[in-house]
């Protein structure tokens, strides 16, 4: 355990390596602020300025908002001017940090809020394992020619974006059944497990950004769960596409670990020649690019608050189509991109090949990012560890992902998004 002005602990997510951005107020002064998490504490940064820290005017004025958007336009060596003064001022003893009036506090002490004002939420469909899977049991034998042409999407909504933390109540919608659709609880509800991306520097209407340029304007990354309410998904899907099934919630993790810490720890990839079919090794120059990122992921469900039980494991660089071909590709009809939009992978579900990059020991059936493909459409029920059976969520249900990148003395994490399902609300 290294101490600095305050015990970090080993195996910490957010070692002075770190240095993510997020956004939280406490009880005792309930305005919305901008702060950094270094073990379990967080720093407030208005605090920490306001004593002296050292930082660009920008900077400062940035931070006086209650949302990161301002931050995040900022050039990214200004931006990352901040998190090498925290770091300095962590290494030294002298330093405002070490006062009683640093402005740090226990994390268990804070609440987390969403840490940008999201204009618009697309979320993607890029790993081929899961297209595999979803395709066979709805009918498919082939992988569509688009898949790998270029990175599949649908436009979500920013409206239900939610920090970790904040329950998730069961969807309603317009379900079959024998004797006709009626409005109903969902009986199929599932989750996802996806890394976001949050935009920087804003992509203006008319104009595009190719992938080998893409990484200019991205902030940086974090946890996203994708609720998904399969039956009323799969009935509103033909013929035209995701819709209500998508839109109860989509919960984030609240800190933004930003493309630079994830360079420091090593995570930012070159693509290699996997000899893939299109996708990362797409011969269409606009979408080419070299950059990639790798996380590892995982998801984890509690029943009845007793157990936790591993569901599935997951690499970001296990993607057919890495996170900057899919800003490159949302830019490609001019549509823009605003400061604090957030782009959801698409659900991390590895093949029987790629999820050997756990070791040997690691179980291969826990690979899908999602229970759909855990279970095959509920077909086979997924054994938790006190016998009981799990094929769709239920009522009461704990489901919490985390995300890890780096390795050795370099490894940093995202926290967790972590939300408990409640029961459908009742209406008359």
């Amino acid at each position: 355990m290294v101490h600095y002005p305050f015990p970090i602990p080993d195996g910490s997510p957010f070692p002075i390596l770190n240095i993510p951005f997020g956004i939280f107020h406490t009880v005792d002064n309930s305005d919305p602020r901008p702060g950094t998490a270094v073990g379990d504490h967080v720093l407030d940064l208005r605090i920490l300025i306001q004593n002296g820290l050292p930082v660009d005017e920008s900077v400062n004025e940035a931070l006086a908002s209650s949302t990161l958007n301002d931050f995040a336009t900022l050039a990214v060596d200004v931006r990352n001017s901040l998190r090498k003064s925290i770091q300095e001022a962590l290494r030294d003893e002298s330093s405002i940090v070490y006062r009683e009036d640093a402005g740090i506090i226990a994390a268990d002490q804070v609440t987390m809020h969403v840490p940008m004002k999201i204009g618009g939420f697309t979320d993607f469909m890029c790993s081929l394992e899961h297209v595999q899977t979803m395709g066979r049991m709805a009918g498919y034998n082939e992988v569509p020619q688009n898949f790998f042409d270029l990175p599949a999407a649908y436009n979500g909504r920013a409206s239900s974006v939610i920090a970790s933390g904040q329950n998730v109540t069961r969807p309603h919608g317009i379900i079959p059944g024998p004797n006709g659709a009626t409005y109903a609880p969902s009986q199929k509800f599932d989750f996802e497990l996806e890394m976001g991306v949050f935009i920087s520097n804003p992509i203006k209407y008319g104009e595009t950004t190719p992938a080998s340029r893409a990484r200019d304007h991205v902030f940086g990354f974090v946890l996203l769960n994708d609720w998904s309410a399969r039956d009323i998904q799969f009935y509103e899907m033909a013929p035209l596409g995701p819709f209500n099934g998508k839109a109860t919630a989509t919960s984030i993790s609240p800190w933004i670990v930003t493309v630079e810490a994830l360079e420091e720890a090593g995570a930012l990839l070159t693509t290699e020649d996997l000899g893939l079919r299109g996708g990362k090794n797409t011969a269409i120059p606009f979408l080419r690019c070299q950059d990639d990122v790798a996380v590892r992921v995982s998801t984890s469900l509690s029943r009845n608050g007793v157990t936790e039980d591993l569901l599935g494991k997951s690499d970001l660089k296990h993607l057919h189509w890495s996170p900057f071909q899919m800003v490159a590709h949302h830019s490609s009809s001019g549509c823009g991109l605003d400061t604090g939009d957030l782009l959801g992978t698409g659900t991390l579900s590895s093949s029987t090949d790629q999820i050997k990059d756990f070791g040997s020991d690691h179980d291969a059936i826990r690979r899908s990012g999602c229970l759909a493909e855990l279970v095959l459409g509920g077909t086979r029920p997924f054994t938790l560890s006190d016998g009981s059976e799990l094929v769709w969520l239920e009522d009461g249900d704990t489901v919490t992902m985390e995300g890890w990148a780096g390795a050795g003395d370099r490894v940093i994490g995202f926290g967790k998004v972590s939300a408990k399902i409640l029961p459908a609300n009742e209406f008359p």
